[in-house]
């Protein structure tokens, strides 16, 4: 588990919260709950609290920050730096028609609404909370927002900024225009990237709020996962979106390579091109003109289909190895040389898993095991206890620097000192092809993701797919079932 975290992390981690069905209200509540908590605890005798508030969740914060503030004796002064109708997260929304609601009616709140530079005014409080920007901005401040910045960082009071200062870059600490100065930033669930990299003389102090995130939002793979799928750009060409390169097939195994194509196809990719031996390859044409097959001599693969493989391998982002090729010798040098003389991303899967020489595995390589394959490859017998599971893969990716994806009834996934866990899926999927599925959804999300990525984004999509398929037929539904969920 990170003890730091990107904002596309947080995101993420937010999203999975919400999947595991705590409401993404109950943790802006338990943020500003536990921030006014420590501006009760901290500061006693300041009892005159000005809260600066924008559109989007960290606004939320600040709402009810103020909420719980006035049942402790402050008084507040609530600014809302745009027009109500821009208020842009739902729970935001929702809790400053609440907060309006008690402006009525509590003489100790004070609702101001800011859309103009001008109506920005000196500030004399005890204390500011900078509730302005999350960790969701970057670049230049807008009007209100920069003058709002100036008024808070001439301020004599006390800043607090939740979760990051405001017009800091979230992702690197940098401060391209401007940037509240805080005495103490208040951080949410976790340090952020950005906190780590800024100067202090920004940040002041940081402190970390608990709000509740459970560990298995940022351990096991969820929904709020797939905000790191790319998504086609509107300008784009052919070739933009992905191609990759599957080596593979014999002709008793055809099968597993169409199965494994299928499913990167399945991904939006561009370009799947094919490399398999003559016998498999006419037949391999037949199931998809999308397929781009190359024909090599021979009834399995071996070294001279190298210049082939090397011909396409300047055209794709990633490759995959292994998919009903069969395990001879010959394969087995063709796979190794690859592996050598490629810096794109690799997926190596099934038949591969048992040639390809270890001590070539890199930082650029996904192996794909299940517990047999796991043995063959490393030596090493898998344990019983998932945190024994977890301590073996993360040692070995960091020994071999591959990403490491163990199949399983819990899949682990390993990438040097980071790993994954993921619940999906289900007995059904021991039918044959899901593991081809698996490799060639991996390759596909491989063409525009970071080899840790694309494996847990793989096995949790597959295994989603699985488990919708059942709840739709029951168990005894097939592998062109699940392909056609994906």
């Amino acid at each position: 588990m990170k003890d730091v975290l990107t904002p596309i992390e947080m995101r993420a981690t937010d999203k999975n919260t919400e999947y595991n069905c705590i409401p993404t209200l109950v943790l802006m509540e338990n943020a500003g709950s536990k921030i006014a908590g420590y501006i009760v605890d901290n500061y006693p005798d300041k009892k005159k609290v000005s809260i600066y508030s924008g559109t989007g969740g960290n606004g939320g914060d600040g709402f009810v920050i103020a909420r719980h503030l006035l049942n402790h004796g402050y008084s507040v002064r609530l600014f809302l730096l745009a027009k109500p109708e821009n208020i842009k997260n739902e729970d935001s929304r929702l809790n400053f028609q609440s907060i309006r609601i008690i402006s009525e009616t509590d003489s100790n709140l004070k609702l101001s609404v800011i859309t103009d530079s001008t109506q920005v005014k000196p500030d004399n409080s005890d204390i500011i909370v900078d509730a302005i920007l999350g960790t969701g901005v970057k670049g230049k401040l807008r009007q209100p927002v920069s003058s709002a910045v100036d008024t808070i960082n001439y301020s004599p009071a006390i800043v607090l900024s939740v979760d990051v200062p405001s017009g800091m870059n979230p992702e690197d600490g940098d401060v391209p225009d401007k940037c509240v100065v805080a005495h103490r930033t208040l951080t949410l669930h976790k340090m952020k990237t950005g906190l780590v990299k800024a100067q202090d003389s920004y940040t002041g102090e940081v402190v970390i709020m608990d709000i509740g995130i459970p560990r298995v939002s940022e351990e096991y793979v969820g929904e709020g996962d797939l905000i790191r799928i790319k998504a086609p750009l509107r300008d784009s060409h052919k070739g933009d979106n992905g191609s990759v390169l599957i080596i593979g097939s014999n002709p008793d195994y055809i099968g597993a390579t169409v199965f494994a194509a299928t499913a990167a196809l399945s991904r939006m990719l561009d370009l799947v091109y094919i490399v398999a031996p003559e016998e498999s390859a006419d037949i391999i044409k037949t199931y998809n003109p999308e397929f781009i097959v190359r024909s090599v001599p021979g009834k399995v693969l071996s070294m001279d289909a190298y210049e082939s493989v090397m011909q396409l391998e300047s055209r794709v982002d990633a490759i995959l190895m292994g998919s009903g090729s069969g395990v001879e010798e010959c394969t087995g040098r063709l796979f190794n040389e690859v592996l050598s003389s490629t810096d794109k991303t690799v997926v190596i899967d099934a038949d591969a898993l048992k040639l390809v020489d270890r001590d070539r595995l890199n930082e650029n390589v996904i192996v794909t095991p299940h517990e047999y394959e796991f043995k063959v490859l490393f030596g090493e017998n898998v344990p019983e206890k998932l945190e024994s599971k977890i301590g073996l893969l993360s040692g070995l990716s960091a020994e071999y620097g591959a990403t490491i994806l163990l199949k399983g009834v819990v899949d682990v996934i390993a990438s040097g000192d980071d790993y994954k866990l993921n619940r999906t899926g289900n007995q059904g999927m021991t039918i044959g092809g899901t593991g081809d599925l698996l490799a060639g959804l991996t390759l596909a999300l491989a063409a525009s993701n970071p080899p840790f990525e694309a494996a847990y984004l793989a096995s949790f999509i597959l295994g989603r797919a699985a488990d919708k398929v059942l709840e739709k037929k029951g168990w005894g539904y097939g592998i062109g079932d699940i392909i056609n969920e994906l």
